[in-house]
């Protein structure tokens, strides 16, 4: 079964479909790209002449091995000396940054610690390191700048709706600002997204749950093929594991997220801490998973940082629910690819919206 589909009616074509195709060959031939994509020769001609229009691609003759009779065909490939595309990752903990090529390759990295008291502190922070970047490649072309958003947000508006350990900061339209002051498309999206994305971009996989653990949980779920979308629909840092504490009791935790920010303690890592979560955190991916059919859970996250402390005890808890191993635990470590995430959802985003 091939990856893509075909679509031979021009105003519906994923321009993104064909260049994922060449940039997972390497370089290929047209009649290659049309193979796989399932498109017409006029259909997959089309796209790429826009493509190359574009500056997206390039074309050379192909080094063949074994040379037989007949005409050896040219061969495209990604342009990797121009649009470039920047992914950023906003969190409390710090601001990163990667500039891409559409190859999916990391030309250079970024990286700042902050400290904020209140929205406009943040959103100064926020515009200096993007400008820093900005004028460090101004003499590349910049295609689109991706953002991954932790908090609250809504996609869809590009609003910013809460950023944790920042009381004032509601409903910040962080796109319409980026864009405006930097004069790029600016796409923004849930920092598990990005980071899901990054897993998955080159796979044919099966359902997915990530969750990625900081001082707090996101969740992003890859479903029958796609990245589920929906302001709100996996905001699930409140979620209740723990019974309510009665009127007059001492306050106790509740939440996952209650739990989660208790295993670390003024940046320290808590080890009983960390043995409360276990139980109600395998729980919690284990419910979760059965919701949303998923064949794998990642974990990810600064929390990861300290998996040798706890991933033994993590797994032996899991073992409990799934003995025939239903679902797959995958631990994933490289937290920096939340920004690399980003710049390719950004890149997919400005290239679907090319008129064919």
């Amino acid at each position: 079964m091939k990856r893509y589909l075909g679509l031979e009616d021009m105003s519906n074509v994923n321009c993104s479909n064909v260049l994922n195709i060449i940039r997972e060959a390497g370089e290929i031939s047209r009649k290659g790209i049309s193979d796989e994509s399932g498109l017409s020769w006029a259909g997959m001609t089309k796209i790429v002449n826009k493509l190359f229009e574009k500056g997206f691609l390039e074309e050379s003759r192909s080094v063949v091995t074994n040379a037989g009779a007949g005409r050896i065909p040219n061969v495209i490939k990604i342009c990797k000396d121009r649009n470039m595309i920047v992914g950023i990752d906003i969190n409390r903990e710090g601001f990163s940054g990667s500039v891409i090529n559409l190859a999916g390759e990391v030309i250079k990295e970024y990286q700042s610690e902050i400290e904020y008291s209140n929205k406009d502190e943040l959103l100064s922070k926020i515009l200096s390191f993007f400008a820093n970047i900005i004028k460090n490649h101004s003499h590349q072309k910049i295609l689109a700048i991706g953002v991954a958003m932790q908090g609250e947000l809504d996609v869809e508006k590009g609003i910013s709706v809460k950023f944790p350990h920042c009381a004032d900061w509601n409903n910040v339209p962080i796109k319409e600002i980026l864009q405006n002051h930097f004069h790029y498309k600016v796409y923004v999206e849930h920092d598990p997204d990005c980071m899901l994305y990054s897993k998955i971009y080159k796979e044919v996989t099966d359902n997915s749950i990530l969750f990625r653990m900081d001082r707090s949980i996101g969740m992003a779920v890859y479903l029958d093929g796609k990245i589920l979308r929906g302001n709100g629909l996996l905001e699930v840092k409140n979620c209740i594991v723990s019974p309510r504490r009665k009127e007059g009791e001492e306050k106790k935790k509740v939440t996952i997220e209650d739990y989660i920010s208790d295993c670390f303690r003024e940046k320290e890592y808590h080890e009983e801490g960390m043995k409360e979560l276990i139980p109600l955190l395998v729980n919690f991916m284990y419910n979760m998973g059965h919701i949303f059919h998923a064949d794998r859970i990642i974990l990810t996250g600064e929390l990861l940082n300290h998996r040798d402390k706890f991933e033994e005890a993590l797994l032996a808890e899991f073992a409990k629910y799934t003995a025939d191993k239903e679902i797959k635990i995958v631990f994933m470590e490289e937290t920096k690819r939340v920004v690399v995430g980003a710049a390719l959802i950004a890149a997919q985003s400005a290239i679907d919206e090319i008129e064919v």
